[in-house]
């Protein structure tokens, strides 16, 4: 399917290329309708891989800081969770140019604030339990 999509890219535009040189009115008209659509599908499909590129990358970092600043209350690490939290509101500045490496600002955060952080990213066997028994009240 990709590779049909990437060939009607190119063969398109070039077939109305083409087709500029002929005499047949609704050939161009029709080739040319289909060329841009064909650019504005692709330019619609890019937009929406990168959106879902963004959610999975604040995603995943939202998730550690969560499940970190959670873990850390519990074991009664109030002032070090405030503080930590506290650096990580002044050191985050995003724009719409940037996201102002987010993952990295809550990495440094969560290694700050905890001895043994847990990151969902390495599989650790503790995430998936952790998750449950928060959400059902025992630890």
């Amino acid at each position: 399917m990709l590779e049909l999509i990437l060939l009607l890219v190119v063969v398109l535009p070039i077939a109305w290329l083409i087709s500029e040189f002929c005499n047949n009115r609704a050939i161009r008209i029709g080739l040319g309708v289909c060329a841009l659509a064909m650019s504005f599908g692709v330019a619609w499909i890019v937009g929406s891989l990168d959106r879902l590129r963004s959610n999975t990358y604040f995603a995943e970092a939202t998730k550690d800081l969560v499940q970190n600043t959670i873990v850390e209350l519990e074991n009664g690490n109030d002032g070090l969770v405030l503080l930590g939290l506290k650096e990580l509101r002044s050191d985050f500045n995003p724009t719409y140019e940037s996201r102002d490496d987010y993952d990295r600002l809550v990495d440094r955060y969560v290694r700050a604030i905890s001895k043994n952080p847990i990151f969902h990213k390495t599989g650790d066997p503790n995430w998936s339990t952790e998750s449950k028994s928060l959400s059902d009240g025992t630890k």
